[in-house]
């Protein structure tokens, strides 16, 4: 993450809600971080000058429970949004019960939230060295936590399910907002009953709890992998995080870090998923069977053309033109998935897609 702007703690502080929150020492700046895809703004607050001062002269030997962070994340909302507010801080103990290391929350208002500042490094950012393979062996071990404690737990957000008509309506937002806003891409019946099947099919495979946004932007790597954008965590089908963590539009995954992270799924605790499944799971982690690429090119179609969405939104509307190299990698994937499945009928209509 990095800073897109100045000191913007005299404008912060008169925001409502924000002085309400329990800044664990005298505020001395605040700096935005960087690109989000998302209606939220995120800010660095760090201490006074004179705070940091003393921090330094200190000799005082702390716990680390009782040393004060050195600075925390200050996370906005466009409005007074108590529902949002309170998804957040609940779908962050259900994480904490799964043993899947997220921010910790200091405070909230009805329109702000102070949590854990995690750091700079995120895994898009991450070279390609050894140790990337293993992060992404520890990301898919989290994946297993979310799926294994969302079999033992109630769901934190149960009105929430990737069913048919959520897949559909993710699938219309694409088509509104990045082939027809972006692109000048006319509508048709054709395009119509294609998202249609592919919504229809993707709800009916195996589901699981899954974090439902899980890419290298949102995994903050420290001594341990923190995984932040949580809150939208809902029933899905059993290879969304997969697909998201290694069709990810953000990074190149390298081919020796995608087979370790399959492998590792394939030989996660198969007693925790539903008996359906099974079949899916090959023996041999590097020959999948007819079945499981099935899953993986439904689900991998669906959630990249519905990343399109999100990033023609960005581009056209909200003039983030940087996501541009998102989509052409969000295309990528979705193209490989759905020649997979064979439906050419669909890259058919997808067509437009080919001009990024």
């Amino acid at each position: 993450m990095s800073n897109k702007e100045g000191n913007v703690w005299s404008e912060l502080r008169e925001m409502p809600g924000v002085m309400e929150l329990p800044f664990p020492w005298p505020v001395g700046g605040a700096m935005r971080l960087g690109l989000h895809a998302s209606l939220r703004r995120f800010y660095r607050v760090i201490p006074s000058p004179e705070t940091i001062s003393e921090r330094q002269q200190s000799t005082a030997t702390l716990s680390s429970g009782d040393t004060p962070p050195a600075s925390v994340v200050l996370v906005l909302y466009e409005r007074d949004d108590v529902e949002a507010i309170m998804r957040y801080t609940s779908t962050a103990r259900w994480f904490n019960e799964a043993r899947v290391r997220v921010p910790q929350v200091f405070g909230a208002t009805n329109r702000a939230l102070l949590v854990e500042d995690g750091g700079d490094l995120l895994l898009a950012e991450h070279a390609e060295t050894q140790e990337l393979t293993q992060r992404y062996v520890e990301a898919t071990q989290v994946i297993l936590s979310i799926q294994a404690h969302g079999s033992a737990s109630q769901n934190p957000n149960p009105d929430w399910q990737l069913d048919a008509g959520r897949l559909r309506n993710e699938l219309a937002f694409t088509e509104e907002y990045a082939l027809r806003h972006w692109l000048n891409s006319d509508p048709s019946q054709g395009r119509d009953r294609a998202f249609e099947r592919l919504a229809v099919a993707t709800a009916k495979l195996p589901s699981r709890m899954c974090h439902r946004d899980y890419h290298s932007r949102n995994l903050l790597v420290g001594e341990e992998l923190m995984v932040v954008d949580f809150q939208d965590a809902m029933e899905g089908p059993l290879f969304y995080d997969l697909v998201s963590l290694l069709g990810d539009d953000y990074r190149d995954v390298p081919t020796n870090a995608m087979v370790a992270a399959i492998e590792t799924f394939w030989a996660g605790d198969r007693t925790s998923m539903p008996v359906s499944t099974i079949a899916l799971v090959p023996d041999e982690p590097s020959l999948l069977t007819a079945g499981a690429r099935q899953a993986l090119a439904l689900t991998a179609a669906q959630r990249s053309l519905k990343a399109l969405g999100t990033f023609g939104y960005q581009v056209s509307v909200a003039g983030c033109v940087e996501y541009a190299i998102c989509a052409d990698r969000a295309w990528k994937h979705a193209k490989r998935a759905i020649m997979s499945l064979g439906w050419d009928d669909l890259l058919t209509e997808l067509v437009a897609f080919d001009s990024l």
